[in-house]
């Protein structure tokens, strides 16, 4: 003997209780990183919700991208915390493999912290815009449009469809389609505030 001190290796239980804590944070991050795409994809899912202004998108595709980050990150990191876990317990002596996968464990969390900051940021940015935003922007018009619509066809605004919205000098002019009548409206919105100032429908041939 020549006096060295050998360490003893780590077991299956001293693994789970140094990476439990990670595990968890992977765990519960993966479902508020879907939980947060879905919300974006539901937004996107009513063209009469999506962003009219080019900033307000980018905030948007921004906090998506991080969104997407965080997601394939913590799949990653919990499957190299499944694969430190199967080698502890295949080989416990094997120091290289179970400070790769510990390694790995680390590694993806950090940067599941760092997109989930990335989509917390910008998801907070776009909100505070939107709440400050005038009365008369383009999302506004579009739901001022959509109840007067809605109001003149005695139906509920999820029966009428956005059908489109363009813009000119002093007003919008936003144009939703009735299935139950086979009716364009076409309205205008004034920019200054927000009133209908013009209302035309075509019927559909």
């Amino acid at each position: 003997m020549n006096g060295a001190v050998t360490r003893p290796p780590s077991s299956l239980k001293d693994t789970i209780d140094a990476n439990s804590g990670r595990f968890e944070f992977l765990k519960q991050t993966l479902t508020l990183g879907l939980a947060g795409i879905g919300g974006v994809a539901a937004l996107f899912t009513d063209p009469s919700r999506v962003p009219a202004d080019g900033l307000a998108k980018w905030m948007l595709v921004v906090a998506g991208a991080g969104l997407l980050v965080v997601v394939a990150f913590a799949i990653m990191g919990l499957s190299a915390y499944a694969n430190l876990l199967t080698v502890t317990a295949r080989d416990p002596s094997d120091p290289d493999g179970v400070t790769k996968y510990a390694n790995g464990v680390r590694d993806h969390a950090r940067v599941v912290i760092i997109g989930l900051s990335v989509a917390l940021f910008f998801t907070a940015t776009f909100a505070v815009n939107r709440l400050f935003a005038s009365s008369n922007s383009p999302e506004s018009a579009i739901a001022a449009a959509a109840g007067f619509v809605a109001n003149e066809t005695k139906l509920t605004t999820d029966r009428i469809h956005f059908a489109g919205m363009v813009a000119d000098n002093d007003a919008y002019v936003v144009t939703f389609s009735v299935p139950t009548t086979g009716n364009d409206f076409t309205v205008r919105v004034a920019k200054k505030d927000g009133s209908v100032t013009q209302v035309a429908q075509q019927k559909k041939p």
